[in-house]
């Protein structure tokens, strides 16, 4: 038996626990401890919290029977008025602690963001009464009723009270308070009185006199205890100084004499200790605001600063994982003759969505789903992606497309034309960046176009077929290359020529976006009609040189009687706007006019006056068009 039992118990063979692993079982044991502590130590906590449940059952403060320091603490706390006034007119112990600092922060601190709106904006009213001195001084109870008010306070005196239910009228959804008082719409309507331009109350609006709008006066209002709130002076004390005193002297000491009398008879305040107690509310309120706005100010640093640090750390996450992707790019293009060019690029680690920019438009508009989500660039995308671009590239390498062979020797004079500007003002990096040196461009190289192709390149570049076109219809002989007189002639042309282009371009453009970009069908027949419409423009511009007039108002400048430079003379002609201006009583276009041989110095001409003359500069410097 003993035997038989010793063999059951027998540990079983090593080869039979070959799977077993260690380290999986101590982490188990591990994760078992774990939770066996968090579970004695919760049982724990929850004998203590039984054991003192009922420790304080039954024992509580009133808040009444706090010390008053703590109620004044605890009162200062509340940052709305509305809380604040259930508070207070709960008992008459908290309607003495209450005091005015309590009101005016807590409305100030009702609405930290924005000072124009809601139980700010009502105290800010209030407050810059109190500190032009010009209303009576409310309590802390007024000001929390001011603050709280629903309806018009004049009750039985209220011009909108409703004679059926014998309320007043509710007040509008604004947070204004004339004058420091809660007057419904009737109240302000029927209650003010409307002052002229030159009353001397405009001129004291801010000493002393209280209006209830734009020129408006009101009067004080008393309620039934006899109390009075409001102006200090009423409408008829300011009216009476009008019309008693001539002198803005006289007119200020009797408006004195009006607000001490208020002060003294309708007050329980002496005038000193009115300026004493005014200025402390107003020391309070510019504190609280001050205090307010600092807040505001911090908080909005802090949460810039956050943002700011969040924002750097992205920039960072996706400027690692560009540089990773842009070196694997390199890495592919390594072996293609125009690596240097395809790879040009710019890093930007200030811009979140900017960090990497192709200078080829092609190449950035390949990589632009990759450079947005860098997270989501594996190297197989990275890999199809620079093989693509790496293709393309060879197929311009081994066409040789930016040595023009396909135009240079060509007898047509826009080809020639396209070949000197892209010779002479024209480099490989600005023609691919053109928006228009997309995939359709590498197509046509592709096939064998490359004339189309380059025509499709300029087409994005601002500026490049007007240039093009000038070149084609004004060119200088060889004779002319060292004579600076043609030289000048010919640039007046080409200036005209381009001025002739941007007029035309706008009734052949296909409607995209940018307006210079057309599709071929489009330039050509605006390249037909512009030679056409220059034919015309430069016979009209040779009849104005050969002109008798125009030569001796050319002239003028050297003898020193011309009102226009000669240069801007010349403008006129070979460089008008384009769009209409308004000059002499009259829309015209100068464009227009020297199409139909109309010249705007003719008629100005006319006119010997010298104030005619300056109107004359004035008029002709109106129609200049800078190039």
């Amino acid at each position: 038996m003993t035997s038989r039992t010793l063999r059951k118990r027998q540990r079983a063979a090593f080869s039979d626990d070959i799977d077993f692993d260690l380290e999986e079982l101590l982490n188990v044991h591990e994760e078992d401890g774990i939770a066996y502590r968090a579970e004695r130590d919760a049982k724990k906590l929850k004998d203590d919290d039984d054991k003192y449940a009922d420790a304080f059952s039954g024992y509580e403060i009133a808040l009444t029977d706090l010390p008053a320091l703590c109620i004044e603490r605890i009162m200062a706390m509340l940052d709305s008025p509305k809380e604040l006034y259930n508070v207070t007119f709960s008992s008459k112990l908290l309607m003495n602690i209450v005091t005015p600092e309590m009101v005016i922060r807590s409305a100030v601190f009702s609405n930290m963001k924005r000072k124009d709106v809601g139980y700010r904006k009502t105290m800010a009213e209030i407050m810059q009464h109190v500190s032009n001195r010009s209303i009576h001084l409310p309590s802390p109870h007024r000001l929390l009723r001011l603050l709280n008010a629903k309806s018009c306070e004049r009750g039985e005196k209220c011009f909108g009270k409703n004679l059926n239910t014998g309320k007043s009228m509710t007040l509008s959804g604004s947070f204004h308070r004339t004058c420091g008082m809660a007057l419904c719409e009737n109240c302000i309507k029927f209650n003010t009185a409307k002052i002229g331009y030159n009353h001397f109350a405009n001129n004291e609006r801010g000493k002393n006199v209280a209006l209830a709008g734009w020129r408006a006066l009101t009067n004080p209002y008393q309620d039934d205890d006899g109390a009075w709130h409001g102006p200090l002076v009423g409408v008829l004390e300011l009216q009476q100084i009008q019309n008693s005193y001539s002198e803005r002297e006289e007119k200020e000491k009797a408006l004195t004499g009006f607000v001490e009398k208020a002060l003294t008879e309708s007050s329980n305040i002496c005038p000193s200790h009115y300026e004493e107690k005014a200025a402390a509310y107003s020391e309070i309120y510019d504190a609280a605001e001050k205090e307010a706005d600092d807040y505001v100010e911090q908080k909005l640093k802090e949460q810039l600063q956050k943002s700011d640090e969040c924002r750097q750390e992205r920039i960072a996450k996706r400027l690692t994982k560009l540089r990773v992707v842009h070196s694997q790019m390199v890495e592919i293009m390594e072996d293609c003759p125009m690596k240097e060019l395809a790879m040009e690029c710019t890093w930007n680690e200030e811009s979140e969505r900017n960090i990497l920019k192709f200078e080829c438009y092609f190449v950035q508009a390949s990589m632009s789903n990759m450079i947005s989500a860098p997270s989501y660039a594996n190297k197989s995308a990275v890999s199809t992606i620079a093989e693509t671009i790496k293709h393309k590239f060879n197929i311009l390498q081994e066409k040789d497309f930016f040595s023009y062979a396909c135009i240079a020797n060509s007898s047509n004079r826009f080809r020639k034309a396209m070949y000197e500007y892209c010779v002479n003002n024209l480099t490989p990096k600005k023609l691919l960046k053109s928006n228009r040196a997309d995939a359709d461009f590498f197509k046509l190289v592709e096939e064998n176009k490359p004339n189309r192709a380059l025509v499709r390149a300029l087409n994005g570049i601002e500026t490049a077929l007007e240039d093009i076109f000038s070149l084609s219809v004004a060119r200088s002989n060889d004779n002319e290359a060292e004579d600076p007189i043609a030289q000048a002639r010919i640039a007046r042309y080409r200036k005209l020529a381009t001025v002739v282009w941007r007029k035309k371009k706008v009734d052949f453009r296909s409607g995209a976006y940018p307006p210079y970009i057309m599709d071929m069908q489009n330039i050509k027949e605006c390249y037909t009609a512009c030679i056409e419409e220059f034919r015309i423009m430069k016979k009209n511009a040779k009849d104005y040189i050969a002109s008798s007039e125009s030569r001796a108002f050319l002239r003028r400048e050297a003898e020193g009687g011309g009102i226009l430079s000669r240069q801007e003379a010349l403008n006129l002609v070979f460089a008008p706007k384009i769009y209409r201006e308004w000059v002499g009583g009259s829309s015209r276009t100068p464009y227009d006019d020297v199409r139909k041989g109309v010249f705007l110095i003719y008629e100005l001409l006319m006119s010997s006056t010298s104030a005619a003359q300056v109107a004359i500069k004035f008029a002709a410097r109106m129609l200049l068009l800078d190039l």
